[in-house]
């Protein structure tokens, strides 16, 4: 993949929260604590194990963003809104959340019609694109989360016994020595390719969000 040349718009308070997460459930408002420049984007935030196929064969290595096939299956499972994506294009299926003393289009949730959330990366407010997806699982109570397959499950054994079975072949890791923070106290993850998801939960095993990187932006 070309990496696309990106500069911080901004300084994203609550996409860019260092804090790791106390023990036990964390609130709505604590949830992007997404990505930090000097920890949570690099390879120790990725949940380590096997990659996923390589990248579609149409790919030449000048495509931007070229997503393995189990990448791009794991996109579409949070919404039709493509990583990658303008903000610009994609605004007509979002809703913008300020909160969180948010005041520009990048340090702000984009939220669709379900309740997925999206956030954007760019060099200014025109060259936006979407780079993050995450779901709150209080967001969807009472009702199946798609993304990954997880569906009407909430714990853990249930939700990662689910993601393996939509994953196949990639390794699902929920080594506690690999826990970033970003997404709960206990954590499981896997590599993509290019990006990696994040799943979190609380120290009873119940489901707190879920998190998918397209790619390393920062």
């Amino acid at each position: 993949m070309k990496p696309r040349g990106l500069a911080l718009i901004g300084t994203l308070p609550a996409l860019l929260a260092v804090s790791h997460p106390a023990a036990g459930v964390q609130s709505q408002a604590e949830l992007p604590r997404i990505a930090d420049t000097a920890g949570a984007l690099d390879n120790s935030a990725r949940m380590p194990g096997p990659a996923a196929p390589e990248k579609n064969a149409s790919c030449d290595g000048e495509v931007e963003y070229c997503p393995s096939a189990i990448q791009s299956r794991v996109d579409r499972s949070f919404s039709s809104v493509p990583i990658d994506s303008a903000l610009a294009a994609a605004r007509g299926g979002l809703t913008e959340i300020v909160e969180r003393g948010c005041d520009q289009s990048n340090e702000c949730e984009w939220r669709d019609r379900s309740g997925v959330g999206h956030f954007a990366w760019g060099d200014g407010e025109a060259d936006l694109y979407i780079v993050i997806k995450t779901i709150e699982a209080e967001t969807f109570a009472g009702r199946s989360i798609p993304a990954l397959g997880i569906g009407t499950a909430r714990k853990q054994a249930d939700v990662i016994a689910n993601v393996r079975r939509f994953l196949g072949d990639v390794e699902v890791d929920c080594d506690p020595a690999h826990v970033s923070g970003n997404v709960g106290p206990v954590e499981c993850g896997a590599t993509l390719n290019p990006g990696w998801i994040q799943i979190g939960f609380d120290h009873d095993g119940n489901l707190l969000r879920v998190r998918f990187d397209g790619y390393q932006f920062i």
